[in-house]
């Protein structure tokens, strides 16, 4: 039987929660003294400009003459940055994931043995769901990245999934690696059900972790 689950719900995110991670990145107006701080305090306040109209307008909004804009630049700046509007996003996509697997680690690190491994990441994964913090994410996913970007992104994905991994192993199972798609799948249908918003979220983790558990049981060796 699954642990008590406890998620942090939010039904309607604000933006600040969507971008805390440059929330101490203001708009540039003082030049910093080091120069390479300064490059990425204004590359933080442009990432925070793209993640605002993305969240407000949806991803055609964010355009480099809109990003500019927003951030207080000039558009011809941007570039010293990015090639390119689908560089930008697949940055902010960059920037999403590895604050996602983040937090799955820091989750998985708490716990003592390798099924409580794979329940946290999965309480980890919906958390992050439900607290509304993959909207930026799924926002920026029907845009297509430049071609040199996608195995970056693809490793990304990966990334999320190495502490699930690495539990199976630990468990036992035979395949560690089809397991954790199992296990991805159930949580994938999980997020489209309480996306869809006619579940009540608790309960519906609570049933998709007790679920994969068994699973992963009944592949232990």
């Amino acid at each position: 039987m699954a642990r008590a689950v406890s998620l942090r719900l939010a039904k309607s995110p604000s933006r600040a929660l969507l971008r805390n991670r440059w929330q101490n990145f203001p708009m540039p107006k003082i030049e910093a003294s080091n120069v390479a701080d300064h490059r990425e305090r204004r590359r933080a306040a442009l990432l925070a400009a793209a993640v605002e109209l993305a969240m407000e307008e949806g991803s055609g909004s964010v355009t480099m003459s809109a990003v500019a804009a927003r951030a207080g630049l000039s558009r011809s700046s941007l570039y010293e940055y990015f090639d390119s509007r689908e560089d930008l996003i697949a940055d902010l996509v960059l920037d999403e994931l590895d604050l996602w697997a983040a937090s799955l680690n820091e989750q998985v690190s708490v716990t003592a043995t390798a099924l409580e491994h794979v329940e946290a990441w999965m309480v980890g994964a919906l958390d992050y769901v439900i607290a509304g913090k993959h909207r930026l994410a799924r926002e920026l996913s029907s845009v297509a990245l430049p071609p040199h970007r996608v195995p970056e992104v693809r490793e990304a994905h990966h990334r999320l999934t190495g502490p699930l991994i690495s539990a199976l192993t630990e468990a036992g199972t035979a395949d560690p690696v089809r397991v954790a798609n199992f296990v991805n799948g159930i949580v994938e249908a999980t997020t489209r059900r309480v996306d869809a918003g006619n579940t009540d979220a608790e309960a519906e983790v609570k049933a998709a972790i007790e679920f994969a558990l068994a699973g992963v049981r009944a592949q232990i060796r």
